[in-house]
């Protein structure tokens, strides 16, 4: 008579060695997740700065710094004029925005309305930049030639924010 060999007995793997499996299996899964995840989310786009805007206009960059130079009720009548008759400059985007879009489907397409329109939020955004630039050429013209120089480098300090690095003719980063 033969004896036959008991199958559970034969198959039985030790619990380490599961343990083991298991983990393995974790991370694999974790890595194809990853992978998919990235391939999903690329669009074609650089991604090395993704989060980091645009760098500023020379004007728009001054602008920036001088205006949290000024003093806080120079600095709440600027925000007052952008505002305009909302809580907020989101709200008024919006509205604006709302606006244009309501032209826009009207049937049939009113275009002077619309050239109207465009031409109003054109001029409120002019008039609030002429009202910041005017705030801040006055501030720069009370200045002494010594706070100018400080808001010189503060400007190029805000304005290296944007910049990439050079690299020198060996590769490496340089200072100019």
């Amino acid at each position: 008579m033969t004896q036959t060999p008991d199958p559970k007995a034969a198959s039985r793997m030790p619990r380490w060695l599961k343990a083991v499996f298991a983990l393995s299996l974790a991370g694999n899964l974790a890595v194809l997740g990853v992978m998919a995840g990235a391939a999903l989310r690329e669009d074609g786009r650089d991604r090395r700065h993704p989060k980091a805007p645009p760098p500023p206009a020379a004007t728009e960059a001054i602008g920036g710094v001088m205006f949290h130079s000024l003093d806080p009720e120079q600095r709440r009548a600027l925000r007052a004029l952008a505002d305009g008759d909302y809580g907020n400059i989101v709200e008024r985007r919006v509205a604006e925005l709302e606006d244009l879009l309501g032209l826009i489907r009207q049937d049939p397409l009113d275009l002077d309305a619309l050239r109207g329109e465009i031409a109003l939020q054109s001029r409120g955004i002019e008039e609030f930049r002429a009202a910041v630039q005017e705030a801040w050429l006055t501030r720069l013209a009370q200045m002494d030639a010594g706070e100018r120089a400080e808001f010189a480098e503060r400007v190029e300090k805000h304005i290296a924010r944007f910049r990439k690095p050079r690299k020198g003719k060996d590769g490496f980063k340089s200072d100019k």
